[in-house]
């Protein structure tokens, strides 16, 4: 991407993305000094990165029958989607914790180093390929901020455009930017069938599908797209004129994706369900191409396309050398479109269909501020005006970096007193300090994920009760997990009862906690509910029917499912208890601070503010 000569627009980008990832961990060294590594980078990761870390842990010690219970035995594969996750699994084999603070660094660079080399491409000057790179990077969060009216498709651009969330957007997104980086730089050469673009298509293609399948569908139509477009009725001469590098690129993505398809073949379906994977019918793809279509032709989306139309035009009159860079986007934004449709034609099985509307939205406004970026260039040019002054560069620059770490300092102190991150630490000192306990060997009962994923991270294989996405347990076993759960710490069938009903949160149904169990297993909409089941209460059921076929993450159980859960916690009395070394209880919670623990067994070393912490007595020091 950048050549030789120019190792100080490199050394300029690295200090650049370090300026932007240093404020972060520095502020958590200093705030929280005692924390230990491991919790510390559970704590920083953003949203929910933590809950992927296990399929880290998984790769790095090749361990694909991840149940984390001793009395369990599986015969099935975790589907690992070792695309966006085998980077941090090689670095965390080698130098362990420290990792995943280097790779931050290392994807701030690289995100800035292929936008740079993308503006480059469009005739950009160094400094202002790297200032719009840049702001690239800062922009979700800036039009976070300013976002005041809650415009629905600007949240999901700043949640999916690019941030630190691992896997996706952190690896998958630069996965996708490198692939648009490549096709641009083939279609200005002229050289898409030189085997090294090919080789590298072919590794990005396989990296992509094995990790992010919207992306990687939408790559790939974006790509047989943009041969058609330009190669027209050359490319079956094209393709026989370079057979072999065809094929020797197609035997590369096998080998690379072989790997994932044995693992999702081989895995649990009960774990298949929890991912929200759902057979559809022709009945089921008529429904949802009729809600996607009439999505399509929404007025504000007509205008948009009449916009972009235009724009298209009036570029082939005026503009029509810089046509060509955005053309690629263009293509990128049409296949966006086209991808759910051809998905729901051709596919027997779907889940989580609002990723195509995500990708709909981060592919419309990188065409849009691509077509203003590129526009604006040409009218400056026109009129004889520049703006390469190195002085205004590195001032902007400067400004650009202080407010956005002066914006990252004010939100980070707001969470400096978070009383459950401080006692989640304490406790974590305290077990990792008992000389008697090995913590890769203790049952450990807690319902606070991140204790579930440091205890992973530690090397523990055996948690009483576990996130549903962790586990290849059965659900059956998930729920007498729960049950037994319940039931050790003294807690009664309503409180079970309560722990599984149904819930209104904010705009959807949803209960999040028991979601933690079974995820997408209980989706709930107006496409799709458990078992096409009707058998909810009225006013819940009205709710579903009426709610998109894209709310993949709204929850809600039939009531037929809650008595029968309900019924097993009455009558399943040969649960055998597996009394834990360790249990940790959120002694805030409105049903968990009803838990008895017998004072014979264990003995309380940690009282909280919102936590316990019961160990058994023989490890009472």
């Amino acid at each position: 991407m950048i050549d030789k000569n120019n190792k100080k627009e490199l050394i300029l980008i690295l200090c650049v993305s370090f300026l932007l990832f240093f404020l972060k961990w520095a502020l958590s060294f200093h705030f929280f000094v005692s924390e230990s590594l491991t919790i510390k980078i559970i704590n920083e990761s953003l949203i929910d990165s933590h809950t992927y870390f296990h399929y880290i842990k998984s790769l790095a010690n090749l361990n694909f029958d991840s149940l984390y219970s001793s009395s369990l035995t599986t015969k099935y594969f975790l589907p690992i989607p070792y695309g966006s996750v085998v980077f941090h699994s090689i670095l965390y084999k080698l130098i362990g914790d420290i990792s995943f603070i280097l790779l931050e660094w290392i994807a701030i660079f690289l995100f800035i180093l292929i936008f740079y080399s993308i503006f480059k491409l469009i005739n950009f000057t160094k400094n202002t390929a790297i200032l719009l790179s840049v702001i690239f990077y800062v922009l979700p969060e800036t039009l976070l901020f300013f976002n005041s009216f809650g415009i629905a498709e600007l949240n999901s651009f700043t949640g999916n455009f690019y941030n630190l969330r691992f896997p996706r957007p952190l690896v998958a997104n630069l996965l996708f930017f490198l692939f648009i980086y490549i096709l641009i730089k083939s279609h200005i050469n002229n050289n898409m069938f030189n085997f090294r673009n090919l080789f590298s298509l072919a590794v990005l293609f396989a990296l992509s599908l094995s990790s992010f399948f919207f992306l990687f569908l939408n790559e790939v139509i974006t790509f047989i797209i943009y041969l058609l477009i330009v190669y027209n009725k050359k490319i079956i001469p094209q393709i026989k004129l370079n057979f072999t590098k065809v094929f020797y690129a197609l035997i590369i993505f096998l080998l690379i994706v072989t790997p994932f398809f044995f693992l999702l073949f081989k895995t649990n379906p009960d774990y298949m369900e929890r991912m929200g994977i759902i057979n559809v019918s022709i009945s089921d793809k008529i429904f949802l191409l009729k809600h996607y279509l009439a999505k399509l032709f929404h007025l504000k989306l007509v205008l948009v396309y009449f916009f972009l139309i235009f724009t298209y035009f009036i570029m082939k009159k005026f503009n029509y050398e810089n046509l060509k860079y955005i053309f690629i986007f263009y293509i990128l934004f049409i296949s966006s479109i086209i991808s759910p449709l051809i998905f729901v034609l051709l596919s027997n099985k779907i889940a989580y269909l609002y990723h195509f509307n995500n990708s709909v939205v981060v592919c419309l406004v990188l065409l849009i501020l691509i077509l203003l970026i590129v526009n604006f260039k040409f009218f400056l040019n026109s009129i004889n005006i520049s703006f390469n002054n190195n002085y205004l560069f590195v001032f902007t620059i400067f400004l650009i970096l202080f407010f956005y770490n002066l914006n990252s300092y004010r939100n980070y102190i707001n969470y400096t007193n978070d009383e459950l991150r401080i006692d989640r630490n304490k406790i974590i000192d305290l077990i990792s300090n008992n000389s008697l306990i090995k913590i890769s060997n203790s049952k450990i009962l807690s319902f606070d994920k991140k204790i579930m994923v440091w205890s992973i991270l530690k090397g523990n294989q055996d948690l009483n009760v576990i996130d549903g996405t962790y586990t290849l347990r059965d659900s059956s076993q998930i729920e007498d997990d729960l049950i037994n759960a319940f039931k050790f710490l003294k807690l009664s069938k309503k409180d079970f009862n309560i722990f599984i009903s149904n819930s209104k949160i904010g705009y959807r149904y949803n209960n999040p906690e028991l979601k933690n169990f079974f995820w997408q297993k209980y989706t709930a909409n107006s496409f799709y509910r458990f078992n096409k089941s009707n058998d909810f209460d009225s006013e819940v059921l009205d709710f579903l029917i009426n709610s998109s076929p894209f709310y993949v993450h709204q929850f809600a159980l039939p009531n037929f499912e809650i008595i029968r859960m309900l019924d097993k916690f009455v009558k399943n009395q040969t649960i055998k208890t597996n009394n834990p070394d360790i249990i940790i209880i959120e002694k805030t919670h409105t049903i968990f601070n009803k838990v008895i623990v017998n004072n014979k067994n264990y003995c309380k070393k940690f009282d909280g503010k919102k936590l316990d912490l019961y160990i058994l007595k023989k490890f009472c020091v």
